[in-house]
């Protein structure tokens, strides 16, 4: 009889040691994923805003992200910039990545005019078979250049804007001497947009507003290619208009 009743308390504290054992285990994981729900949320949170955070980690935060939960990136990722100077890393690490690149711009003096600039030492690293950088630039005899338009960007007059994109086309052709896979094409029509196209990455920004100094005035888009017709259209808009550019003599 007393070992009855002794095996009956012994399965009744095994139960209970149990029992309690399960209520630890279920608050433990959930005290656990609270826990690092919370400290991800600080360890990205810290990540983004700190000063000396590198750009490209940021980038790459993101791009993790939408690997992760696609569903957010089902119709294409824009992110938007507040200009051009505040994604400049990422144009140069879309371009050192990419192999067929578009770039339309009015001069180009910024991406391609010696070392100091954006795109010039990565473009001299594109020598080889596969690689294709097509330019688009406006035209230094175009008749969108103005007394007006002059005003506008603090020029005394039109024959200094001449000759300084005149400069530039200059070094373009250098650069096309110096590389068979670089193109340059003059248009001569108002220029509408800034972009510039990586492969299945585009950075985008808008000359409606007006004024000087665009890549620090405006917001500038950076557009993934997958599923988003935003991308295809201004890829459409360049193809066409280049159609109608002229080669650089």
């Amino acid at each position: 009889m007393n070992n009855i009743v002794e095996n009956v308390i012994a399965t009744l504290i095994v139960g209970a040691i149990s029992a309690i054992t399960g209520i630890l285990l279920v608050r433990g994981r959930k005290i656990y994923h609270e826990s690092k729900g919370r400290l991800t949320l600080w360890l990205v949170e810290r990540a983004f805003n700190a000063k000396s955070t590198d750009a490209l980690l940021r980038q790459k935060i993101l791009e993790r992200v939408l690997q992760e939960y696609p569903e957010i990136n089902s119709t294409g990722s824009i992110i938007e910039h507040p200009n051009q100077d505040a994604c400049e890393v990422y144009i140069k690490d879309a371009f050192s990545k990419a192999r067929k690149v578009k770039i339309l711009t009015i001069r180009g003096q910024q991406y391609f005019f010696g070392s100091r600039s954006l795109l010039h030492d990565i473009c001299l690293t594109k020598k080889d078979k596969g690689f294709s950088i097509e330019v688009l630039v406006l035209s230094p005899e175009s008749g969108h250049i103005t007394e007006g338009l002059a005003g506008e960007l603090g020029h005394n007059s039109t024959e200094r804007i001449r000759k300084d994109m005149r400069i530039a086309r200059d070094n373009l052709r250098h650069m096309a001497e110096q590389n068979a896979n670089f193109r340059v094409k003059w248009y001569d029509e108002t220029p509408n947009f800034k972009i510039l196209m990586f492969d299945d990455i585009m950075f985008v920004s808008s000359f409606a507003g007006g004024g000087p100094k665009n890549d620090r005035n405006a917001k500038m888009f950076q557009v993934a290619r997958d599923n988003n017709p935003l991308f295809l259209g201004f890829e459409r808009y360049f193809d066409d208009l280049a159609k109608r550019s002229i080669s650089l003599p």
